[in-house]
């Protein structure tokens, strides 16, 4: 000690006490080391050991560490300002949703006079009262206390950011493309409208805004496949749908928006490279919405794929951060583009009246499906940053056309009788029918009856119990197996329901309609057209009614139009002709006049109710 402190020119005191700061433990729980030698830094926090001054005080040096002396003095005072910045203090308490520091200077001044502090005593004897000492000590809480304050002062979004950029590299979960895709619905933010034609003219009406269903692979970030829902809440059908988009081959749309096209080389995966077409992933990333717990998602699509499914924390966004990337690209490069757009929130000054602007321009909700199909085609040919500035698709062509061994996508087994495809519901049936009074065999299913040449034939399975695939995105045909598991053959269903693609929810809503009185069908009528003409006369009279309102109706007319291919409001003259194939449905043809007119008087004229009389 006496070499260096010869050497040095330093007292030994002045060596030991350079030592001590060295051996100093931080705030971090470590040790200083040599970093405490550097001149001026401030290895403890400062301590007043000097009496906290008393009367009117001039100056500021003279009250150097007096708020946390007098926070040691009174640590009520402390853990009431604690409570109020960081929302403490049990259920019984109720906190502001974001108290502001003057206020929280206001309460520590009332808590001061509770607490007989008098007014020639600190902090009531300065000028501000104190107010700076407060706001730098909130700040300080709100530092420490990192986690607890942003829930407390900023919300649960924010809470939930803090648990990404902590500095520690995780591992990933995506080794080659399909490993891990991603499955969110998402509010389109735009608004379409329907036409009505009417006796005043055609009517255009605002429908709900459409939800958006991507399926996003997490190492490409390609958009395999997507489902639109015309809707007001998305449903399990139409997650189920997007899934099967995405194993299905993708075709570009038929535009009908001018000047509208799709990129060079854009497109989905399984319309670049046929070798995907069929191909399953090994896990797939929802969150905990209750669609996504449906029996749809969580039982029928993950035994079919094969696949597992993870629902990660609960609130907690930032786990699928390549899908959410992705979402944000197609809305501020898309979307909210669109005149009718309805912005990123109440306060975005790019919204301005989308609905009067959907109205008038006549932005029609076919208009919109074809810009999803471009926006989203588009964004898998363009480059991306993350990728190395290569697009998608581009990323995919090394694993699929280069044949690399890192990319083994799954194809699927065949289905079963058990093992149903996707968006196929599996459910038992018992065959009905009579020998003695000439019914043929048939099955029953949402009141229509369900046959085929075979089945008809078949009198020995009346009584037997099947298990039939209903598709119920068209209720036209099923398929029936027996319980062995072999498969009978399609069966269709009988009279008009045959004859035009129309959905499980539109049967029971044609039904429902029926029962009520509010829908009448005669015995040759279309009941899809009857439910389209009946949505498209409600849709009107609401429409003159609130001519710039987003009606329900109208957003069920649309969702019954792009179900069943059919126009909007088709003409009353319209019927469908009977499909060639058990598998394809046609289009409607016009008929006469005649059968026309006797269609329409059948409208107004309750059918009668026939029964059999057995003698």
């Amino acid at each position: 000690m006496g070499a260096i402190s010869s050497d040095l020119g330093l007292t030994k005191n002045s060596i030991i006490r350079q030592l001590n700061r060295c051996v100093t433990v931080a705030s971090d729980g470590k040790l200083y080391g040599w970093a405490a030698l550097i001149p001026e830094l401030r290895v403890r926090t400062y301590e007043r050991r000097a009496e906290i001054p008393t009367g009117r005080v001039h100056g500021g040096g003279t009250r150097a560490g007096a708020f946390q002396a007098f926070l040691t003095r009174h640590p009520e005072i402390r853990q009431k300002i604690d409570n109020l910045v960081l929302k403490r203090g049990g259920k019984m308490t109720v906190h502001e949703a974001r108290i502001a520091l003057k206020n929280v200077h206001a309460s520590f001044v009332a808590c001061c006079e509770e607490a007989g502090v008098k007014g020639n005593e600190y902090p009531l004897n300065s000028k501000t009262k104190g107010r700076r000492s407060v706001e730098r000590y909130a700040n300080e809480i709100m530092q420490c206390a990192a986690e607890e304050a942003v829930r407390a002062r900023f919300g649960t979004v924010a809470h939930s950011r803090l648990s990404v950029g902590r500095g520690r590299q995780s591992s990933p979960l995506a080794y080659a493309p399909y490993d891990v895709v991603g499955i969110d619905p998402h509010k389109m933010d735009c608004i379409g409208t329907v036409r009505i034609p009417g006796p005043k003219g055609p009517q255009r009406v605002a429908i709900e805004r459409l939800w958006i269903v991507p399926v996003v692979d997490d190492y490409s970030r390609a958009i395999l496949g997507y489902s639109v829902g015309i809707r007001t809440e998305c449903s399990a059908a139409t997650i189920e749908q997007s899934i099967i988009s995405a194993m299905s081959e993708w075709r570009p749309r038929s535009l009908t928006v001018p000047k509208m096209v799709y990129a060079a080389s854009a497109g989905l995966p399984s319309g670049r490279y046929p070798a995907l077409v069929g191909r399953a992933w090994a896990a797939m990333m929802v969150d905990n919405a209750a669609v996504h717990y449906s029996r749809a998602i969580a039982e029928r699509a993950r035994r079919r794929l094969g696949c597992a499914v993870n629902y990660g924390p609960v609130g907690h966004w930032e786990h699928r951060p390549a899908l959410e990337r992705v979402m944000r690209t197609l809305e501020g490069y898309g979307f909210q583009r669109l005149p009718s757009t309805v912005g990123t929130g109440p306060t975005d000054p790019v919204k301005s009246d989308p609905v009067r602007k959907a109205v008038e321009l006549g932005i029609n909700w076919e208009m919109l499906l074809d810009a999803i199909d471009v926006v989203i085609a588009n964004y898998n040919a363009t480059q991306n940053e993350a990728l190395g500035n290569r697009s998608p698709l581009n990323l995919l062509s090394d694993y699929v056309e280069d044949g690399s061994l890192d990319f083994l996508p799954r194809r699927l087994p065949p289905a079963t009788a058990t093992v149903a495809e996707l968006g196929v519901m599996i459910e038992t049936k018992t065959v009905r029918g009579d020998l003695r009074n000439g019914r043929r065999p048939y099955i029953e299913i949402d009141r229509v009856h369900y046959t085929s040449p075979l089945l008809s034939s078949s009198f020995g399975l009346v009584g037997k119990k099947m298990r039939i695939h209903i598709r119920e995105s068209n209720m036209c045909s099923v398929v029936a197996f027996h319980e062995s598991g072999e498969e009978l053959g399609v069966l269709r269903a009988q009279g008009a329901w045959a004859t035009t693609v129309h959905t499980r929810e539109m049967r029971k809503q044609i039904n429902a309609l029926r029962d009520s009185g509010e829908l009448t069908i005669g015995f040759n009528d279309n009941p899809i057209v009857a439910l389209l003409n009946h949505l498209g006369s409600v849709t009107y009279k609401e429409a003159e009614r609130k001519p710039m309102k987003i009606s329900r109706h109208a957003t069920k007319l649309a969702r019954a139009a792009a179900a069943s291919g059919m126009p909007v409001v088709p003409s009353v003259d319209q019927t469908p002709s009977p499909p060639t194939s058990p598998e394809r449905v046609l289009s409607v043809v016009p008929t006469s006049s005649a059968q026309s007119d006797q269609r329409a008087l059948s409208v107004l004229i309750k059918p009668p109710q026939w029964k059999t009389v057995i003698r």
